[in-house]
């Protein structure tokens, strides 16, 4: 499955956000000694239910890598990423009412702490993931979302992802209007000003 990095974990290394890579296995605890299943017995779920343990890292081959050598008994950009952390604040205020309110206090805020692996699938990239990246190949679609604002970044940045014309296609027709789009007030003002700012 191809995937994309979400945390920055060795950015010296090129493994940070907006890494593209291919997942090559999840590896779980106690994977040679998996679960009794026979001895779990739950109307909920069927006979076949696999359980599992919580993983101990997802086996990822990043071609970027800038890792001067492999890792001891893994192929060449094959990198152990581990689950990660995180704790969120929630204020739950909206939630109740004026009189639960007071019965705790106004303490309506609750602490959340997920631990993960901090990948996403990638069959698919957003304009703003793919920035600053050269893909091989890809479709894109340049067709606006229904009622928003024209955006030249929204045409530029995907069509202009590609070495060669033959690596992309457009996956549907689009109105002309989308390549006739005028930069924006501000990214001309910035043009003059980077210009300006030149020594050359």
């Amino acid at each position: 499955m191809p995937l994309l990095i979400t945390h920055n974990i060795a950015t010296e290394l090129h493994i940070s956000n907006g890494s593209i890579g291919r997942l090559v296995k999840v590896v779980y605890e106690d994977e040679e000694q998996p679960y009794d299943t026979t001895a779990i017995s739950n109307p909920t779920f069927p006979s076949n239910t696999v359980y599992r343990r919580k993983p101990m890292y997802a086996l990822v081959q990043l071609p970027q890598c800038k890792l001067a050598s492999g890792l001891t008994d893994l192929q060449p950009t094959f990198i152990p990423i581990v689950p990660e952390q995180k704790t969120i604040n929630v204020d739950l205020k909206s939630c109740f009412s004026s009189a639960q309110k007071r019965l705790l206090q106004n303490k309506t805020t609750i602490t959340i702490t997920r631990c993960q692996l901090p990948i996403i699938p990638a069959y698919a990239l957003t304009t703003y993931k793919c920035q600053g990246k050269t893909l091989e190949s890809g479709v894109i679609d340049i067709v606006p979302p229904p009622y928003a604002k024209p955006d030249l970044a929204q045409t530029y940045v995907p069509i202009s992802r590609f070495t060669s014309l033959e690596a992309m296609v457009i996956l549907r027709p689009f109105p002309r209007s989308i390549l006739n789009q005028k930069p924006h007030p501000d990214m001309k003002a910035e043009l003059q000003r980077l210009q300006s700012s030149d020594p050359n």
